[in-house]
């Protein structure tokens, strides 16, 4: 009894996700119309169903081809700009990390000047001594690094 209402549970909802999809998909045309005509703008649609081999291209496969040609020749849009989700995240990520270093040195600065010009007591200048010395320690590594590259570069 349970596998029937399963199974028709599935169906209904099967069905209603077609529906779903027909609308958007016509909604979706009209949208790429409009914007086509009302922007003058070069567009095209291309979508592949799960079970539908040749994919559904709008306005034509020939002007869909000459609108995707057109975009990947571009200058500023070319395939070398395209990034894949891998990569997105990546550059992404890599973008947060600058972002979060940044903003932990603003915080090391403040701490420092708060230190400074409040109450001095003993456990804020030490953390203040250790800020300091792991700075000076970064320095003096990218001052290593540097001359390391540059010895390698006169070799």
């Amino acid at each position: 009894m349970t596998r029937s209402i399963v199974k028709y549970q599935f169906m209904a909802n099967e069905r209603a996700r077609n529906t779903t999809l027909q609308k958007r998909k016509t909604s979706l045309f009209k949208k790429m119309i409009e914007l086509k005509c009302l922007c003058d703008v070069d567009a095209c649609l291309v979508m592949y169903e799960k079970d539908e081999v040749p994919p559904e291209v709008w306005p034509s496969p020939s002007e869909a081809q000459r609108v995707m040609q057109k975009f990947q020749n571009s200058k500023i849009l070319g395939a070398s700009a395209m990034l894949d989700q891998k990569a997105f995240l990546q550059k992404s990520i890599m973008k947060t990390k600058k972002n979060l270093d940044k903003e932990k040195e603003k915080n090391v600065k403040r701490s420092m000047l708060i230190c400074m010009f409040d109450e001095n007591d003993q456990e804020d200048l030490e953390g203040l001594k250790g800020s300091i010395a792991s700075e000076i320690r970064l320095v003096d590594l990218m001052i290593k690094n540097a001359y390391e590259k540059g010895k390698e570069k006169m070799v």
